[in-house]
């Protein structure tokens, strides 16, 4: 992948930068977590990625 796509991270490695300057990252929800989110997904009709970006946020108080 070139570099431009790949950035480091805090501990030296390497990850993932979409096209729209997202970083990749995987992480583990429990069931009922990944329930609600989905279903708030379909409610909404929005993806999940964005609905946990927006919780995310406001969670950290980082303003828009």
């Amino acid at each position: 992948m070139p570099d431009q796509k790949r950035a480091r991270g805090p501990r030296g490695g390497r990850h993932t930068v979409t096209k729209t300057g997202l970083v990749r990252k995987t992480f583990n929800l429990h069931r009922d977590e990944w329930e609600a989110l989905r279903r708030r997904a379909f409610e909404e009709e929005r993806p999940a990625s964005e609905i946990v970006r927006e919780m995310l946020r406001k969670y950290l108080r980082i303003e828009d």
